[in-house]
């Protein structure tokens, strides 16, 4: 599948987002070719209390999705083939992806292990224009790689990936510029990132449901509303986004993991688990980069769409699971005392550093070796076996 709005695209910012179809499924499939086309479902086994990893889009015509618990998977679909999976191979594929992608841009910011933006401007001269040169990423991951991507390519991050959703699967979707306010204008309003089904349910019971119906409305008055959400609101309904595409080569100003919940909230167990295994997928992208952070700030989103952020610096950087998660579910738990319902949770790390406070060096204290060997051996094992294989307890999830 190939859409374009017109012939040759004009001068300006050349985004592309690449995301894979059902990367773990297409991984199994490029292993054994006999699952091609079959409801194929990774994840483990049904008979426990997992959650589908992945779905192949044979087993999503029966309404299975992603994070729904495996036993209503299989009573949807008796006949589907469950996978255990095995993280190794995926981060494998996805580094044979992502060293693909360094062949067309010195900027390519991967947003999890199958999907990342690059930026192609000014890359004309190497490759050719940008939709040509899409095509040809996404027939060299067919060839080179196995699996199957769709990608959109755009004058900024938000509209790539819009784009990059409508062409699932296997396709490609250019916006062409000038073209972004009316490619939104008829899209459901839960098209714009951002907007959950819930949410969308609530802006449709308002009347709104286009994008065109959300951009109509005044900024001010989404920001009464809506608070610094609502200018972000605004901005994406008329396909305003200045984020840069922001590549790897250098150390990361912050690291940040968010998760918007299907259904809103106000189990303080469930926020509580939540956000302990956000903190222990930040912190271990933290010990990858060989970085440390001083300062760590809570995000909560309440069903209303207020906003709340609450931070706190530490005496000394630090990589460890249990100082940021300590940390951070004490900030939680001061925000928790009402009865609000939360559908949002994120925790973001800043200050970072390449070392930990100096002054710490001057007396030699074998605790912190002790946490580094430790601590080497978690992330050897999830590398292995993926993140999954070890968390905390505090991280597993509740019912």
């Amino acid at each position: 599948m190939h859409f374009k709005a017109q012939d040759e695209p004009a001068a300006g910012r050349e985004i592309l987002h690449v995301d894979m179809d059902a990367f773990f499924v297409s991984v199994e499939e490029a292993l054994d070719p006999s699952l091609k086309g079959k409801p194929v479902i990774v994840g483990g086994d049904p008979a426990g209390r997992g959650v589908v990893a992945a779905a192949s889009y044979a087993a999503r015509r029966f309404g299975i999705h992603s994070a729904m618990p495996l036993g209503r998977a299989r009573r949807l679909c008796p006949d589907a083939i469950f996978l255990r999976g095995s993280h190794g191979m995926y981060s494998e594929f996805s580094r044979r992806v992502f060293k693909l992608f360094e062949k067309y841009s010195p900027e390519v910011e991967p947003l999890s292990i199958d999907e990342a933006y690059l930026d192609l401007s000014g890359c004309a001269r190497l490759h050719g224009p940008a939709l040509p040169t899409a095509e040809r990423i996404l027939d060299e991951i067919r060839s080179q790689v196995g699996i199957n991507a769709s990608a959109g390519i755009a004058s900024n991050k938000l509209l790539a990936k819009v784009a990059s959703a409508m062409a699932k699967p296997s396709g490609l979707l250019w916006i062409a510029p000038g073209m972004e306010r009316r490619f939104l204008a008829p899209l459901p309003v839960d098209r714009i990132p951002g907007i959950g089904r819930k949410s969308g349910e609530q802006f449709r019971r308002m009347g709104i449901h286009t994008v065109a119906d959300l951009a109509r409305l005044p900024r001010e008055l989404l920001q009464e509303v809506y608070g610094a959400w609502g200018e972000k609101l605004h901005l994406r309904a008329h396909g305003i986004c200045h984020s840069p595409v922001v590549g790897q080569a250098g150390d990361a100003r912050s690291i940040s993991r968010e998760t918007t919940f299907e259904t809103d909230s106000i189990d303080p167990a469930f926020l509580q688990a939540t956000l302990s295994y956000l903190c222990e997928k930040a912190t271990g992208q933290l010990r990858t980069s060989g970085l440390y952070a001083r300062s760590i700030t809570l995000k909560l989103r309440y069903s209303d769409f207020r906003t709340v952020t609450r931070s706190h610096t530490l005496g000394e950087a630090t990589a460890q699971d249990g100082v940021v998660i300590a940390t951070a579910l004490g900030l939680l738990n001061r925000l928790l005392k009402g009865r609000t319902r939360v559908r949002l949770v994120g925790i973001a790390l800043t200050s970072l550093t390449r070392s930990p406070n100096p002054q710490t060096e001057l007396f030699h204290d074998p605790a912190p070796e002790k946490w580094d060997r430790l601590y080497e051996g978690i992330d050897s094992i999830r590398r292995k076996y993926g993140f999954r294989s070890i968390l905390r307890a505090a991280s597993l999830p509740r019912d």
